[in-house]
């Protein structure tokens, strides 16, 4: 099995490239802090994208812990409408981090 090359300490860069580096995930997040506690389709109706899309994007963007789910996924009821909202400390937390490899801080 191929390795891939990687600089030192680059596990800290890859959780914010990964949640932060796709822009259908940072169009979502910067979506959601304009408009709070929506749900999937309120946002692929916004963003005029599929709702297979905007499921994708948020299953990954709850996995990293920068957005919130109302109810959360482990106890909604299936059909049960489910609000999303951001995270503000953890997505700030991430920027900050991609910002420190950037050598932006």
């Amino acid at each position: 099995m191929p390795r891939y090359t990687r600089p030192a300490n680059s596990e800290y860069a890859e959780d914010p490239i990964n949640a932060l580096g796709n822009i259908m995930q940072a169009t979502i997040i910067g979506h959601l802090r304009k408009h709070p506690a929506q749900t999937r389709l309120e946002i692929a109706e916004a963003l005029e994208i599929p709702k297979m899309t905007v499921a994708n994007g948020l299953e990954k963007l709850l996995d990293a812990g920068l957005i919130i789910a109302d109810p959360p996924r482990d106890v909604a009821i299936r059909g049960q409408r489910i609000r999303y909202s951001v995270d503000d400390a953890q997505v700030t937390e991430m920027v900050m981090r991609l910002n420190q490899v950037l050598g932006e801080f």
